[in-house]
């Protein structure tokens, strides 16, 4: 029956492997055919012992063809294409395949390994394939890649900036595009660097904390964090990490969610809503003690007319100017109470400053001051003159008073595209940051005699004219960025 009966041996041993096996002679003669095969296939022993012509590959493919264990007898290689891979490890094939009918034609993916066997004298008299169902592995792989896949579609189009660095030494091995947009930065400039020498981390010390706290088994959520651009602009962020593994290497996956934003529109909104409530409290306050003040100053001014040559024409000096002072306050209050439509007319912004340039001379003058124009073309927009010259003459006045003796005050015009923009900038020593977050918030002031209502006059008056007010400031001076947006 056997071509060879050399064989035998080997049936007996291939009867108890736990794997799927069976052996062809050299004639490519089905001469073994295991129980676990028989499990697989659903092909009895009995009907496929002897058989050749390709007839051992039906119960796999439904087909007379080559299939892995034929490849021990050709030379010629073009066949090993039919599978999607195979390798070759001295005299022994190695390949993955799926294989549509085993198992009740519920198919499984197989890894097979073929081996020749030989005679005493080192000829080639047949050859044992051994099979293994590998679809679990192979969709665990699928399910893996998947994940991957999605993970790395969720990474890069996340809209928050994410950065994946090592544990240990806080190289960065990746990054999405809106870290890269968020920090100012390059991806070439940042991958296989440390975060740390990226400039991310204002404070060094706060990734030292993060590190413990993640090598105690707990991620960070939300933590408040401020990190700094390639700029040096420095942003508010909530700062999120848990440590993952990635080529079992362990990983830290970041996530900053920037809120600078955000806190400027909420410091915005509450700052509007304390101008609202000082506008009501303005338009019942001021109407009622305004008519009264003007006749305490008008009988003040007749009784010092009658009294010039007395002494005591010096007290009524400093009630007039405090009645003044006072008077300008309640003017003040009315401005924030007014609810009035604009006196809008198309006009150049060079027009009104040249107008008040020497009221803003004389003033610089009078406090050893500086005044310096550079105004250039402007395209003419809608303007309320009188509003304009209250918010330059404010501005004004402030950068005056917070310069020492000899200092320069700049007022700037220029085109930025369609928008027009006014600058106002001194030489003080800057504005805190504490006291930034409360700038143009209604009775807020640092003067010793002030009010607070001056600046938040301007931003009123700006946000009449659908135009922003921003702030650039240093320990060198303090700029105040008036922008007339026309787009």
């Amino acid at each position: 029956m056997f071509a060879n009966q050399n064989l035998p041996h080997y049936l007996v041993i291939v009867e108890f492997l736990p794997d799927p096996t069976f052996v062809l002679d050299k004639d490519r003669r089905v001469i073994a055919w295991n129980p676990a095969l028989e499990e697989m296939t659903g092909i009895k022993k009995e009907d496929i012992i002897g058989k050749g012509n390709y007839a051992y590959a039906l119960p796999f493919y439904g087909v007379q063809r080559p299939i892995l264990i034929d490849f021990i007898f050709w030379e010629d290689r073009k066949n090993e294409l039919l599978y999607k891979f195979v390798e070759r490890k001295g005299n022994r094939i190695f390949a993955e395949t799926f294989c549509p009918l085993i198992y009740d034609r519920k198919g499984a993916y197989l890894w097979g390994i073929a081996s020749p066997l030989f005679d005493d004298k080192g000829n080639l008299i047949g050859a044992i394939e051994s099979i293994r169902d590998v679809t679990k592995h192979v969709q665990a792989e699928k399910e893996l890649r998947l994940s991957e896949e999605r993970f790395s579609k969720a990474f890069r189009a996340s809209p928050n900036p994410m950065s994946i660095t090592l544990l240990d030494s806080g190289e960065i091995i990746d990054v999405n595009d809106v870290f890269l947009e968020t920090i100012g930065r390059t991806r070439e400039s940042v991958i296989g660097k440390k975060i740390s020498d990226c400039g991310f981390w204002l404070n060094p010390g706060e990734r030292e904390e993060t590190l413990m706290q993640l090598n105690e088994g707990s991620g960070i959520r939300n933590k408040e964090i401020i990190f700094k651009k390639e700029s040096g602009e420095l942003r508010i962020g909530l700062f999120s990490a848990e440590v993952i593994e990635i080529n079992n290497m362990q990983c830290i996956l970041a996530i900053v969610n920037d809120i600078t934003e955000r806190r400027r529109f909420n410091r915005e909104m509450a700052r509007l809503d304390r101008l609202n409530l000082v506008g009501e409290m303005a338009a019942t306050i001021a109407h009622e003690i305004r008519n009264p003040m003007t006749n305490i100053l008008g009988f003040t001014e007749i009784l010092k007319s009658e009294t010039t040559k007395t002494p005591n024409s010096i007290y009524f000096d400093f009630i007039i100017e405090e009645l003044h002072h006072a008077n300008s306050i309640v003017e003040e209050f009315l401005f924030l109470a007014r609810s009035k439509p604009l006196t809008l007319k198309k006009q150049g912004l060079n027009e009104i400053l040249n107008a008040i340039s020497p009221l803003i001379q004389a003033s610089a003058i009078h406090d050893k001051k500086d005044i310096d124009f550079e105004l250039t073309d402007t395209a003419e927009i809608q303007l309320d003159e009188k509003e304009i010259r209250q918010l330059v003459l404010n501005l004004v006045r402030n950068g005056l008073e917070v310069m020492d003796n000899g200092g320069k005050l700049t007022l700037r015009t220029f085109m930025n595209q369609n928008d027009v923009v006014l600058t106002v900038s001194d030489q003080g020593h800057g504005i805190p940051p504490e006291v930034m977050e409360k700038i143009g918030t209604p009775f807020f002031t640092t003067k010793e005699n002030g009010t607070g209502l001056g600046l938040a006059v301007c931003y009123n008056i700006a946000a009449r004219h659908n135009a922003d007010i921003k702030i650039k400031t240093g320990p060198n001076g303090t700029t105040f960025f008036i922008i007339f947006k026309q787009s």
